[in-house]
């Protein structure tokens, strides 16, 4: 229900935001939008692994790159802490919640080519050492600009709740917490508030109108595949399922909103 209500919808609108930036027909943009997807769907199905590492990578990125988007971050290397950020946030949901992700892998055939990916050591390794090098650029940032104390600490206290969300629920529910709470809904607010500054007429009430054309498209297909599945026209799992129809959207999606953020 809540992805319905904000996930979902927190990128229904990419058309809207890189077309009030950018002079390109709406036809050139949707075959683009579709292209990337149809491209990266091809992917999955001649290199499943490789395209499992790559989404990571992307999402670690897109979810670094929203949550610090309000920090005017004086550095070359911001779009290298995006990914840290991400990365930690990805490691830590994958790290405390290793065992569930690994008997969700072996219950289905497609997917126990996935387990490697999830091997413990990495995953330790990967955990420790980006949660440290992010705890770490943080302090120091604080600590070269005084007045973004309160910044570090706001920050350090989400990453705590995230740590405590992910250690205490099942994946699905953690994640979902944070995808929900953490992300769509401040990237929603985010839209909202630059749109409101180039169309002065908008108001909640024509954003979520804004929202519910590809919102109920999204929706609409995503049950048409899920109905395909359980009557086994479509030969895949639905974990396979839901893991790539979320990655073929994000690809363009996160594209879309470094365009948005820059």
């Amino acid at each position: 229900m809540f992805l319905s209500l904000f996930g979902i919808p927190h990128g229904a609108i990419d058309n809207v935001l890189f077309l009030s930036k950018h002079k390109l027909p709406q036809l050139t943009f949707y075959s683009l939008y579709l292209l990337t997807i149809s491209l990266y769907c091809c992917f999955w199905y001649y290199f499943p692994v490789f395209s499992l590492l790559f989404f990571l990578l992307i999402s670690a990125f897109h979810f670094g790159e929203s949550q610090l988007s309000d920090y005017k971050l004086k550095t070359r290397f911001k779009k290298s802490l995006y990914t840290f950020w991400g990365v930690s946030m990805l490691s830590t949901l994958v790290y405390y919640n290793q065992n569930e992700l690994l008997l969700l892998c072996q219950e289905f055939n497609d997917t126990v080519k996935f387990i490697p990916v999830f091997n413990h050591h990495f995953i330790e390794y990967v955990f420790y050492g980006s949660n440290l090098i992010l705890v770490s650029y943080l302090c120091v940032q604080a600590y070269r600009s005084k007045h973004e104390i309160q910044d570090l600490l706001t920050e350090l206290f989400q990453l705590f709740l995230i740590h405590l969300t992910f250690y205490l629920f099942p994946i699905i529910i953690s994640f979902t917490l944070y995808f929900i709470f953490l992300h769509s809904i401040k990237v929603l607010a985010q839209e909202y508030n630059y749109l409101k500054e180039i169309r002065s007429e908008l108001n909640l009430k024509k954003f979520i109108i804004l929202l519910l054309p590809h919102t109920f498209i999204s929706l609409l297909f995503l049950l048409v595949i899920y109905l395909c599945i359980q009557m086994q026209v479509v030969p895949i799992s639905l974990f396979l399922f839901s893991i790539i129809s979320i990655s073929v959207i994000t690809l363009p999606h996160a594209i879309i909103m470094t365009y948005f953020y820059d």
